[in-house]
């Protein structure tokens, strides 16, 4: 009786594929490769690593934003439904919400779902956010209901969570439902790059690699070789001792070996494992010091694909989920909604942001103090003026009678009299 604690204990840390891992166990195999403990070991590759952590890093540094709709053109910021604080300011008493939203992005990239426990107050509102580790829970529905369930273990422990008790965010998804982990999906690139890492590990551990080779006719005497290696190593093994010139005798002949570390470590092969797991992610070469093919002009290109193309799906999936999960359906028929800020993540260098406001207000849809707002600069007074290009004016109509200055305006005689000058000067 006294193994089924332990075994149970066992069986929570390997869950929930406790029974795949015994049996690969059992046959020999290396069961470090399979289940839960093989994404572990993935994430310790530095390309994962490097992927998760700049899709992580970036999904938290973006803020998040409460809106309300004012009519189908125009909105405001508010802070009246609660979730704001949580959202951007403290997710729980132990997190911030730039660490909640990086777990989320690690849970999503890792295990394919991003799932929090929603702490709630008095009035089943959400006072807090607390993610729930991915490596421990399983997704599934409730045999009676059909209804999704969320089992956290815990130990020993099993806690089961109904729909309205978490927040849940699945990634790239096949059924919309249950998202899809990239660790799963490119296991086969990530084994590869591991192997490669391994061979070239064990290559120069267990490889014999001798810097050169001495040659002479005929044969040594016995106890020649000793002497000669221990003398060897008095004048010419330490490092202080480097480049002192070695002196041989009997026509004794060194020929040094040269290593070629690139064919050693198979550098190019790494190199095209990491833009595999980097097409997996989505996350341009670069962002991940692989700087082969860069130049300042596509650098700047791919940062912009990557805050389109990469984060706006993540930004948008969360968005989504954030609206239809944690706000009422009374609020969002109010107009309540939250929204990232990618501005943040697009911002030009210094002279393109200055040269798009000079044209943004030069066009009249910005003022001073939007500008200033933009650069997180405070309002100056008569900031919020708006100007009018004076060339400008509504397509279909004759455009306006230009002004004439008062010095210049003349009664209808003087002008009748003005003409019939002008008419004889030409004849003239």
């Amino acid at each position: 009786m006294a193994k089924i604690p332990f075994l149970s204990r066992i069986k929570s840390v390997f869950s929930p594929r406790f029974d795949e891992i015994i049996s690969a166990y059992l046959k020999g195999e290396d069961v470090s490769i399979i289940g839960i403990i093989s994404e572990d070991v993935k994430m310790k590759y530095s390309a994962v690593f490097a992927c998760f952590r700049v899709l992580a890093e970036t999904f938290a540094s973006v803020p998040i934003f409460e809106y309300k709709k004012i009519n189908d053109s125009d909105r405001v910021k508010t802070n009246d439904t609660g979730l704001y604080d949580v959202l951007h300011n403290s997710a729980n008493d132990e997190m911030s919400a730039y660490n909640l939203k990086e777990a989320l992005m690690y849970q999503i990239c890792a295990g394919g779902n991003a799932v929090a426990r929603r702490l709630k107050g008095r009035y089943n509102n959400t006072t807090g956010l607390y993610p729930l580790e991915w490596q421990r829970l399983e997704i599934k529905r409730d045999k009676d209901t059909g209804k999704l369930i969320y089992e956290y273990r815990i130990g020993a422990k099993t806690e089961i969570f109904q729909r309205s008790d978490v927040l849940h965010i699945p990634g790239p998804s096949m059924n919309g439902v249950v998202g899809m982990s990239i660790l799963e999906y490119a296991s086969a690139s990530i084994g590869l790059g591991m192997t490669y890492d391994k061979f070239g590990q064990k290559y120069f551990e267990n490889g014999a690699f001798p810097s050169g080779k001495f040659e002479m006719p005929g044969h040594l005497k016995d106890g020649t070789e000793q002497i000669f290696m221990k003398g060897l190593k008095e004048r010419y093994y330490e490092m202080s001792k480097k480049g002192i010139p070695l002196f041989l005798e009997d026509g004794l002949k060194y020929t040094p070996f040269d290593l070629k570390l690139v064919d050693a470590q198979m550098l190019e092969s790494k190199k095209f494992s990491v833009e595999d797991i980097c097409r997996f992610c989505r996350v341009p070469l670069h962002l991940v010091q692989n700087l082969d093919k860069a130049t300042n002009n596509n650098i700047e290109h791919q940062s912009l694909e990557f805050a389109m193309y990469t984060m706006l799906p993540h930004f948008k999936r969360a968005e989504e989920c954030i609206n239809c999960q944690l706000l009422s359906s009374k609020q969002r028929q109010n107009g309540y909604y939250y929204e990232f800020d990618m501005n943040a993540l697009v911002r030009g260098d210094f002279k393109s942001r200055m040269e798009g406001y000079n044209i943004a207000r030069m066009g009249g849809w910005k003022s001073v103090n939007d500008i200033r707002k933009l650069e997180n600069d405070p309002a100056i007074p008569n900031g919020d003026i708006y100007l009018q290009p004076l060339n400008y004016y509504e397509a279909g109509k004759e455009p306006p009678e230009k002004a004439v200055p008062t010095s210049e305006k003349v009664s209808p005689e003087e002008g009748v009299k003005k003409e019939i000058e002008n008419l004889i000067s030409d004849r003239s």
